[in-house]
């Protein structure tokens, strides 16, 4: 878990991961540049488990790849500082990635919820191929809710710099890789917060998520990925001003992915 300014809704988070059923794991938070009482509220958890790092780098793959540097875990669980993670989720993506040792980075459905909205569930694609097929277009693999095999994501280079759209980056170049596999569960494992904290502009988004879906069409030489830059323009283009929550489920596309808490 990174967290940045977070102190609203940090301890929430912290509780869902250490009541979770499965117990035998350590919790890593890497603490960034916050200005608020973030810090002094991880610090009051006296959980064992628990090992907190402070960093002054605001740069959430600095962070990200910190944190992966910390452990000789083979599994990694992503966590964002504002969502909550259902109980059973640990065990769940333990027990699949150890039925499933073909599968490198396994997500999960959610649940969106917060201020303001209705509650609703997201299902993404479960199969490798709908996810690989469907990744230069629309929303495929959710960040926070994401267990991985370090080693895999560490032999390829792990997060890149970079503001926006980690995540998507990440992916992309794991695809390269055709032995690498996706998967998600269709269970809902993580209820994903929307607030006005997380709201961004939509044009800096796409053009992250162009900037992205250009370099890689380029480096694979894939027309299904510079379809998806030749996309991302056009709602850039279509898009006249505004802004837009981390994930905008109306319309299910990529820009999503660009919106995390930093």
């Amino acid at each position: 878990m990174c967290a940045r300014d977070a102190e609203c809704f940090i301890g929430e988070a912290i509780e869902s991961i250490l009541g979770q059923t499965y117990r035998d794991f350590e919790f890593l938070i890497v603490e960034n540049g916050s200005t608020d009482g973030t810090w002094d509220i991880i610090k009051s958890y006296s959980d064992r488990r628990i090992r907190a790092f402070r960093t002054p780098l605001r740069q959430l793959t600095f962070n990200l790849n910190f944190g992966l540097m910390q452990t000789k875990a083979d599994y990694i669980a992503r966590m964002d500082a504002d969502d909550i993670a259902e109980r059973t989720r640990i065990a769940r993506q333990i027990e699949y990635l150890d039925a499933h040792l073909d599968i490198a980075v396994l997500g999960t459905a959610f649940e969106l919820f917060g201020a303001c909205r209705r509650k609703k569930e997201v299902i993404l694609p479960t199969a490798d191929r709908a996810i690989r097929r469907r990744l230069p277009f629309r929303f495929s693999v959710c960040h926070p809710t994401v267990m991985f095999r370090r080693e895999v994501i560490l032999q390829h280079a792990g997060y890149r710099d970079g503001v926006f759209c980690e995540d998507l980056d990440l992916w992309l170049r794991l695809s390269r890789d055709r032995s690498v596999k996706f998967a998600n569960l269709e269970e809902p494992l993580l209820k994903y917060r929307v607030h006005p904290g997380q709201v961004k502009g939509r044009r800096e988004g796409y053009i992250g998520i162009a900037s992205v879906l250009f370099k890689e069409s380029l480096i694979q030489r894939s027309p299904q990925l510079f379809a998806g830059f030749i996309l991302s323009l056009l709602k850039l283009a279509l898009s006249h001003g505004g802004t837009l929550h981390r994930y905008d489920h109306s319309s299910d596309t990529l820009s999503c992915q660009c919106q995390e808490i930093r």
